[in-house]
């Protein structure tokens, strides 16, 4: 792909940039203060972006679902949905459509940008539009997701964000959540456990867990992310809609990723099973779901 072209918003010394055309991502978030800048996303490069696309965004969006749908296929309301499989992460279909896809901008001032992204049924048999807004004040950045089910018929619904931050030294993560999902070697959730080994260290804001890729369900939608070195922080608030957290800190990266979602990994096929709460949202036509993500920087006190 060619270079994209970059949109940015700012307030004071925050900044935003994004990326629309390459699956409507940010390439940035980053603030400014007595001529230091601090990235609080993982710092893209253009290079990077036309190589690799959303994969070396700073985040990109999870709609109209989150993570794995086991082999891309499942039954939905008497039809059976066949995904192709990701070309990168087979064999399952992951992370829906908008993080390959070519988003609209339909807003932009100076402190706040919005971007449309309309998908027409396909193999994914429902037609649908989603939004991000992306908004800068005194708080922080917020980011306002909308999905909308376009089609005649229930709608399988989710979505979320999959931000990566950088791994500068030493990290702490406090994040309350009720319990782990458990998955096989392909990554699909197989159990829960409230006593598994990464629980205690995200509730008591330990050092981020090592090798970790787990969804983690009963989350409060209240994350901190600390880097005691550099004496700061990033505050996530996720709204209600948001009830699962994503850990994933690949070894020998220099990024981990911590992310707000609306349901676990292959929900529609776990939906009505002995499983329980899987977050799945039945979208009915025209109807729009909603959810928000605060994130805050902040200074911590030596």
């Amino acid at each position: 792909m060619d270079d994209p072209q970059i949109e940015v918003i700012q307030f004071g010394g925050c900044q935003v940039r994004l990326a629309p055309e390459a699956g409507g991502v940010m390439t940035g978030f980053l603030s400014q203060e007595g001529g230091k800048v601090r990235h609080w996303m993982r710092e893209v490069s253009l290079d990077a972006l036309r190589r690799e696309s959303a994969f070396a965004a700073a985040c990109y969006p999870l709609v109209p679902f989150s993570n794995r749908i086991a082999y891309g296929r499942f039954t939905y309301g008497g039809q059976d949905v066949v995904l192709p499989p990701d070309p990168l992460l087979p064999p399952h279909a992951i992370h829906g459509h908008g993080w390959r896809a070519v988003w609209q901008v339909s807003e932009h001032s100076a402190a706040a940008i919005t971007l449309r992204y309309r998908h027409t049924a396909d193999s994914w048999p429902w037609s649908y539009e989603a939004s991000q807004r992306f908004s800068l004040d005194e708080k922080g950045l917020k980011v306002e997701m909308t999905l909308s089910n376009l089609s005649d018929m229930a709608m399988p619904a989710g979505f979320g964000l999959h931000p990566h931050f950088p791994l500068n030294g030493e990290v702490c993560v406090l994040a309350t959540v009720a319990a782990a999902h458990l998955s096989d070697e392909t990554l699909l959730p197989v159990g829960q456990s409230c006593v598994h080994d990464a629980i205690g260290p995200l509730r008591e804001g330990g050092n981020l867990p090592e090798d970790l890729d787990l969804c983690f369900g009963g989350w409060d939608g209240c994350a901190e992310i600390l880097w005691p070195e550099e004496a700061c922080g990033l505050r996530i608030t996720a709204s209600r809609e948001l009830k699962h957290l994503v850990v994933f800190t690949p070894p020998g990266e220099d990024f981990f990723c911590v992310e707000p979602v609306s349901h676990c990994i292959n929900a529609v096929n776990l939906e009505g099973s002995d499983w329980g709460e899987t977050g799945l949202v039945h979208l009915a036509p025209s109807e729009t779901l909603a959810a928000s993500v605060l994130f805050q920087p902040f200074k911590v006190e030596p």
